[in-house]
C-alpha cells in the first residue's frame, strides 16, 4: 500500500496528488509509527505541489497527521515520529504564508488554530491522564514543546492576521478564537475502526478534533498565555481599525476568547478599550458584535472566579452602558438596550458591586442599575428607542423580583400615559410593545401571589378591580 501511495503522490493529474493528500493521515494511522516518517515526507513534497489545491489540502492535513503521530502510540511508549512531526511539517507549512493562493492562505490559518489546540491540549492530556489511559494501567508519554507555539505558531498567526485578503484575515481570527478557547482532549484508541468512508476528500476544512477525537460536552480550556494574548494585541487593534467592516466584525469577535487567557485587571481593559471603540463603529453588524462580545466576556473569565467575572460587567460593561443611555446619537441609546437584554439574557449580571461602599443599605444593586437605565429611556424622543423598552422588558422580566416589577408596571403605565396624550407621539408598536410588557408583568405578579396566598374569591376580584383601574389610567 505505501508504494502505491508514494506513487500516486507523484501522479500527473492533481485530482489523484488531492487524494493523497487528503489520505495521508489515514495512510499513517493503518501503517503504524514505523512508517509514519515515509508519510511524513510525502506530506511534506505535497507542500509545494503545483496546484493550490494539493497544497490547500495537503496543509489541512497538517494537524490531522500531527494528532495521529503524537495520540497513536499505547501507554508508555514515545511515538517514533514524535520529534520529527512538528520539526518536518511545521516549516514547509510555514513558508506557505507566502503562497500566492489565498485559498492556501486561508487553509494554513485554520491548520495553525488546529495545531495551536492540539499542542496545548496534549499538555493538559499529559497533566490529566483521561479514564481511558487509567484502565490501560497508566499514563501515555506524551511530550510538549512549548517552542513550536513560541517560536512558530504565534509568530505565523501574526503575520497571517496582517494577510492584504480578508477572507485570509478572518481566518487567522477565526484560528486565534477557536484556538483561545482550547478543547478538552481524550487519548484516542491505537486503532480507530470507525466508518469513516463518507468524510469527503475535498471539503477543504481539516476535521483534526472530528476525526481522531471523540466529542464530548464542549469544555473550554485558555490555551494562550497572558503574555502571548499582549503580543496579539497591537495586531488586533489595527485590525480593529481596518477598511473591511467583515475584518473589524472578526478583531472584536475574539474578545470572549482571549479574556478567559488572562489574569490581568490591566489587560483585560486593553481588550475592553477595542470593544468600546467599536461600540461606535459606522457599520450596524459591528457594533451589535462589539456590544455582545464586550457584555459577554464576564461569562468567559467565569473559571476564574465570579469575583473576577462581576468585576468585568461592573467595572467596565456598566459604565459604557451608562455612556450610551445619555449619548445623543439614538443609535447608541438603541445599543445601551442590546447591551442589557444581552447581560440579562445569558445571566452575566451580578448580584453585587466590587466596591463594597457601593452595597450600602438603600443604593442600586446591578441588576437594578440595569433597569434604571433602561427604563429612563422609557421617555425617549425616538419612538424606536421607546418601543424597544417595553420588547427587551418582555424578553427579560423573569430575572426580576416583585419589587422591580411593581416599578416595571408604573413605568409602562405611564408611558402609555405619554403616548396617548402628548401629541405626535401616538405611536402603535411602542403601545403594542407597553400593554405586552404589562401582560408578562401582571402574569408575573399574579402567580407569585398565587404561590404566596391559597385562591380566595375576594383576592380575585381585587385583582380585576387593580386591572380595570389601570385601563382606566390608559
Amino acid at each position: 500500500l505505501l508504494p502505491v501511495a508514494t506513487r500516486l503522490a507523484e501522479d500527473r493529474a492533481p485530482q489523484v496528488r488531492l487524494a493523497v493528500a487528503a489520505q495521508c493521515d489515514r495512510l499513517c494511522d493503518a501503517l503504524g509509527d514505523h512508517w509514519s516518517s515515509v508519510i511524513i515526507d510525502v506530506l511534506v513534497a505535497m507542500l509545494t505541489d503545483s496546484d493550490e489545491r494539493v497544497r490547500t489540502e495537503a496543509v489541512l492535513c497538517v494537524p490531522r497527521l500531527a494528532d495521529i503521530v503524537l495520540l497513536s502510540s499505547p501507554p508508555g511508549v514515545i511515538p517514533a515520529g514524535e520529534s520529527s512531526v512538528l520539526d518536518a511539517l511545521l516549516p514547509a507549512a510555514i513558508k506557505l504564508q507566502k503562497d500566492t493562493s489565498s485559498s492556501v492562505r486561508v487553509a494554513l490559518a485554520t491548520a495553525a488554530g488546529e495545531l495551536l489546540t492540539l499542542l496545548v491540549g496534549l499538555q493538559r492530556a499529559e497533566d490529566q491522564p483521561s479514564r481511558e489511559q487509567a484502565n490501560m494501567g497508566g499514563p501515555t508519554s506524551i511530550r510538549y514543546e512549548k517552542r513550536h507555539v513560541d517560536e512558530r505558531l504565534i509568530p505565523l498567526v501574526q503575520k497571517l492576521l496582517h494577510d492584504p485578503d480578508p477572507e485570509v484575515t478572518s481566518s487567522a481570527l477565526r484560528a486565534v478564537t477557536n484556538a483561545s478557547r482550547g478543547a478538552s482532549k481524550d487519548i484516542r484508541p491505537r486503532f480507530d475502526t470507525e466508518d469513516d468512508d463518507s468524510k469527503s476528500i475535498t471539503s477543504m476544512q481539516s476535521h483534526t478534533t472530528a476525526s481522531s477525537v471523540e466529542k464530548k460536552d464542549p469544555v473550554f480550556l485558555p490555551v494562550l498565555s497572558e503574555e502571548q494574548v499582549l503580543r496579539l494585541l497591537p495586531t488586533l487593534s489595527d485590525l480593529a481599525n481596518s477598511k473591511q467592516w467583515r475584518v473589524r466584525q472578526s478583531a472584536v469577535e475574539i474578545v470572549p476568547a482571549l479574556l478567559g487567557c488572562t489574569n490581568k485587571f490591566e489587560t483585560r481593559a486593553d481588550i475592553a478599550r477595542m470593544c468600546i471603540r467599536l461600540t461606535s463603529d459606522r457599520v450596524d453588524a459591528v457594533r451589535k458584535t462589539a456590544a455582545e462580545c464586550l457584555c459577554l466576556g464576564g461569562s468567559s473569565l467565569g473559571s476564574h472566579g465570579e469575583d473576577v467575572s462581576g468585576e468585568w460587567i461592573t467595572a467596565l460593561v456598566i459604565p459604557q452602558i451608562q455612556a450610551c443611555a445619555k449619548h445623543a446619537d439614538y443609535r447608541q441609546r438603541l445599543l445601551c438596550l442590546k447591551m442589557v437584554e444581552v447581560i440579562l439574557l445569558n445571566d452575566v449580571c451580578p448580584s453585587k458591586w466590587k466596591d463594597e461602599s457601593a452595597n450600602a443599605e438603600g443604593k442600586n444593586t446591578p441588576l437594578r442599575e440595569l433597569l434604571k437605565l433602561t427604563l429612563s429611556l422609557a421617555d425617549d424622543r425616538i419612538a424606536n428607542v421607546r418601543l424597544n423598552v417595553g420588547r427587551v422588558l418582555c424578553s427579560v422580566i423573569h430575572v426580576f423580583a416583585e419589587d422591580e416589577c411593581r416599578v416595571i408596571k408604573y413605568a409602562m403605565l405611564q408611558q402609555l400615559k405619554k403616548e396617548k396624550s402628548v401629541e405626535g407621539r401616538q405611536d402603535r408598536d411602542v403601545n403594542y410593545f407597553a400593554n405586552k410588557c404589562l401582560e408578562k408583568v401582571r402574569s408575573k405578579m399574579h402567580a407569585v401571589e398565587a404561590d404566596a396566598t391559597p385562591a380566595d374569591p375576594e383576592n380575585t376580584r381585587t385583582s380585576s378591580a387593580v386591572v380595570e383601574s389601570e385601563r382606566q389610567v390608559i
